[in-house]
């Protein structure tokens, strides 16, 4: 990855995290350095670096979930454009790993309100327009934030 995509990555799950949880930015660049190194490790719960007991091994943290969704929703964008305008690179996308949504139905992974999703799109279509995204590809990339977000369950209905 670029150093200019990863910057991209780092913005949008900046935007990700702010109206979801601002104390957790202290933490993102140093997060960002270890999600990069290693993604799997980064989304792991107990992983070799943290001391058992501390608490830290019991959940997958907010900016490492925004990281991954970033990096995938960049993915989407991509493949997108390149799609779009370059028929010839058809070969590099057959060959090339699409991510699945490696968070779905983890009990360890934060999820996210309705209201918390429709925030961090929100401030992801403004990072990608302040970036030079036009219009349809920053709300592509918002769509696929959104979309590969984990969700709160909706509460029981009471039928």
């Amino acid at each position: 990855m670029q150093t200019s995509d990863r910057e991209f990555t780092v913005d949008i799950a900046r935007a990700i995290v702010t109206p979801v949880d601002p104390q957790m930015l202290t933490y993102l660049e140093a997060d960002a350095e270890a999600y990069f190194a290693d993604p799997r490790e980064a989304l792991a719960t107990g992983r070799k670096s943290t001391e058992l007991g501390s608490g830290v091994e019991v959940a997958v943290g907010v900016t490492a979930v925004a990281l991954y969704v970033a990096q995938a929703a960049l993915d989407v964008v991509l493949e997108e454009s390149i799609k779009k305008g370059v028929d010839g690179i058809r070969g590099f996308l057959n060959r090339r790993r699409k991510p699945g949504n490696e968070l779905a139905g983890r009990p360890d992974v934060p999820t996210f309100t309705d209201e918390q999703i429709d925030l961090a799109a929100a401030a992801v279509t403004a990072v990608a327009r302040g970036r030079g995204l036009d219009a349809a590809a920053a709300t592509t990339l918002a769509t696929a934030v959104r979309d590969r977000l984990p969700r709160k369950p909706a509460p029981p209905s009471g039928d």
